[in-house]
């Protein structure tokens, strides 16, 4: 399939997809424009927009799905959670998104296309980002090389990035099979 391709991370410092828009330590904000918010990351360099969720703002063991809905993302399959586990362990304070009631699983439908999508994520296994069109055709994927929990012996930091970049990115599914995982950051533009 000429439009699908795939990258392995083997490295903790290696990111999945080098095609990825430069990411900044934080996120920037335009106070001129009437949308922005502490969800939304402009770019002064360009005029793209990238969306960066803030899992925050939301509450222990909330279900997520429409939360994010204004800006154009619907989970399927979420719960928001301060992991107690400290192989688990986000950035210091941080909500996370966690696959459930199905463990190991979540998946992000968007309204429109979008052409990159970002996620850190921590898993108990080797865990795969894949991207599908309307069609449910798949465009990109990136996955883990194993386990990256914290305190263990993988090779792998935890809240590790994939990326994927592709034409019309209509849905992904983040999937740790038969194991846990959660997403501590997600971003998502058309470039």
């Amino acid at each position: 399939m000429a439009d699908f391709f795939e990258h392995q991370v083997d490295e903790p410092n290696w990111q999945t997809q080098p095609f990825a828009p430069e990411q900044s330590p934080r996120p920037l904000f335009s106070p001129l424009s009437p949308e922005a918010s502490p969800d939304v990351d402009i770019r002064p360099a360009t005029s793209e927009t990238t969306v960066r969720l803030d899992f925050d703002s939301l509450q222990p063991f909330e279900r997520v799905e429409r939360h994010f809905q204004k800006f154009g993302i619907t989970f399927k399959n979420a719960i928001a959670l301060q992991p107690s586990n400290p192989a688990f362990q986000p950035m210091p304070g941080k909500m996370v998104l966690m696959g459930s009631p199905k463990s190991g699983w979540l998946e992000a439908v968007f309204d429109r296309p979008v052409s990159w999508v970002s996620s850190s994520i921590t898993g108990s296994r080797r865990t795969v980002m894949a991207a599908f069109d309307a069609n449910n055709r798949p465009i990109a994927q990136a996955q883990t090389a194993g386990p990256n929990l914290a305190g263990s012996s993988s090779k792998l930091l935890p809240n590790l990035e994939l990326s994927l970049l592709g034409e019309g990115i209509q849905r992904i599914t983040l999937q740790t099979f038969d194991g846990q995982l959660t997403v501590s950051e997600f971003s998502f533009s058309s470039l």
